[in-house]
């Protein structure tokens, strides 16, 4: 069973040949988290950004902008065909230099806790969902409707079985955040806009 109010089907949308484009930016009415993100205004997002049609000096809005090709160089882009577990999640991060374990908060549905050390004092934690489901299919289904009963601003990744959600951002700070730890490269980046989820092109990408 899929597990409840965790991600499903995102509806792709088709811009300039390429299925699956954004969001908008607004956070208004979703659901607030009550947690800060670390400190990501350094990750520059022109540089990792460009138009639907490769240009440059693409804008953060819906249909406007797709992640760049530099942006996941030397990563693995391959559609992953087999069943996941938590363990794909914790070694993809465990090379971007983020050791974090999974905690199981039952068998379809983990917990990774990142710690905000940008402020001295600060130990506040950014806690990101994974759950495992039977296929990409669920998956699919699943971090959609999650999205959409979170609100605007609430993001998330999907590879295969796997659905990440993500706390209410801004659309910047999602996408800086999703490309420090190179999450655009795992997973499909998708963000809750004011009455769908939308999903950002460039990256890792299934159907």
């Amino acid at each position: 069973m899929a597990p409840s109010s965790v991600l499903g089907p995102t509806r792709f949308v088709a811009l300039a040949g390429v299925a699956a484009i954004l969001a908008t930016t607004s956070c208004e009415a979703g659901i607030s988290s009550g947690i800060d993100y670390p400190d990501v205004s350094g990750i520059d997002l022109d540089g990792n950004v460009v138009t639907p049609e490769g240009g440059d000096n693409a804008s953060i809005s819906i249909g406007e902008f797709k992640f760049a090709p530099e942006t996941c160089t030397g990563l693995d882009l391959t559609f992953a065909k087999d069943d996941l577990d938590q363990e794909d999640l914790t070694r993809f991060l465990a090379r971007q230099n983020v050791n974090v374990k999974p905690k199981r908060a039952r068998d379809d549905l983990f917990w990774y806790e990142i710690e905000n050390k940008e402020d001295e004092g600060d130990d506040s934690v950014l806690r990101l969902r994974l759950a495992v489901l039977k296929d990409r299919y669920a998956a699919s289904k699943d971090l959609h409707d999650a999205l959409l009963q979170h609100g605007p601003g609430w993001w998330g990744v999907r590879r295969g079985n796997l659905a990440l959600l993500a706390p209410r951002a801004s659309l910047k700070t999602a996408l800086r955040f999703a490309v420090k730890y190179k999450l655009v490269c795992w997973g499909m980046f998708t963000y809750a806009g004011s009455d769908d989820a939308y999903v950002v092109a460039g990256g890792y990408t299934e159907f």
